[in-house]
């Protein structure tokens, strides 16, 4: 019986998914690509990456929506870059992450941006995407330290993609510290509706995805035990 009941869950195991999602980041120094880097797992740990002769990255840890608690679906912390050579340069990186799990609504998605440390002369701009499209967008960070905050509505495909993006300014040797975060809001912005019937449809979708989520996971587990 035990024979029986093993063979059962592998059979079912081995239908299962293993991490849809995948991570990755691309680096532009003046407009021309100098690094890329990827993973299909859903996290990333890039350090002591040389972005060509002017820049380095110094680390930058990268999380999708498998590796965090809910309601986050995306962090990129903390990007820490330096440039060790003199010169005007401009840093894009781009860090996507792809095959997110979706409610198939609209949702709200909070963008939290910060700088905790920028060379005087910098300027830093920080950008949040949805498949593709701009969701919030920081202006032009100029201070040493700095932080804003948005949420805006986004359809919730599934599954989805989510970006971030950095532009860096730089003027001369110096350093830029920061981070973005995305996150499902508490409650969607009324798009659709207004009042408690959109309050609740909110809600709604949310819990959705958190049962789904919940049931990826679990079926993730059983295939990661029975190939054990």
């Amino acid at each position: 019986m035990k024979k029986l009941l093993l063979a059962a869950v592998m059979v079912g195991a081995f239908s299962l998914p293993a991490v849809a999602e995948t991570i990755s980041l691309t680096a532009f120094v003046d407009g021309i690509q100098v690094a890329n880097a990827s993973s299909a797992d859903g996290t990333l740990d890039v350090s002591n990456q040389a972005f060509g002769s002017v820049f380095n990255l110094n680390s930058l840890t990268i999380n999708a929506q498998s590796f965090l608690a809910f309601p986050d679906i995306f962090t990129t912390n903390t990007l820490n870059v330096n440039q060790s050579v003199g010169g005007t340069h401009q840093l894009v990186i781009n860090v996507t992450a792809n095959g997110l799990i979706g409610t198939g609504t609209t949702q709200g998605v909070l963008s939290a941006f910060s700088v905790t440390g920028l060379t005087g002369g910098w300027s830093a701009q920080e950008q949040t995407f949805i498949n593709g499209n701009l969701l919030s967008d920081t202006g032009v960070f100029t201070a040493t330290s700095d932080s804003a905050f948005e949420t805006m509505n986004a359809l919730l495909t599934d599954p989805y993609d989510a970006m971030v993006r950095y532009t860096i300014n730089s003027v001369g040797t110096g350093r830029f510290n920061g981070g973005i975060d995305m996150a499902l809001a508490p409650v969607p912005i009324p798009a659709v509706g207004t009042g408690l019937p959109g309050v609740i449809a909110g809600f709604g979708a949310i819990y959705a995805w958190g049962k789904k989520r919940a049931r990826k996971k679990a079926g993730r587990r059983l295939y990661q035990l029975a190939t054990a």
